[in-house]
């Protein structure tokens, strides 16, 4: 859980949350077709990804907070990912909102 917490930059309503969604790419599987616009549309299909999870959260009465603030390298450990031919590029937690 520390290094989880370490992970979220410190962020303990991500670390905690009871599901925490984390995002990640293989650039590669991207650039063979798209070329150099790859990094712009990875981000772009992983912020659409989040939209839909914000609304699927509203319609079941829960909370989530996408985050870019994470520890890059940290994240990518805590999954196995080399942070080069695969990384971790969004994350966000889902619970019941605070009251």
């Amino acid at each position: 859980m520390d290094r989880l917490l370490a992970a979220c930059n410190g962020q303990a309503f991500a670390a905690s949350a009871p599901l925490l969604l984390i995002w990640a790419a293989v650039p590669a599987r991207t650039r063979w077709r798209y070329g150099p616009a790859a990094p712009k549309l990875i981000l772009l299909d992983a912020g659409h990804a989040c939209e839909n999870l914000y609304l699927a959260c509203e319609f079941l009465g829960l909370g989530t907070c996408a985050i870019g603030a994470y520890l890059q390298e940290l994240s990518d450990e805590l999954l196995g990912l080399d942070g080069v031919s695969s990384t971790v590029v969004y994350m966000a937690p889902v619970g019941r909102p605070g009251r």
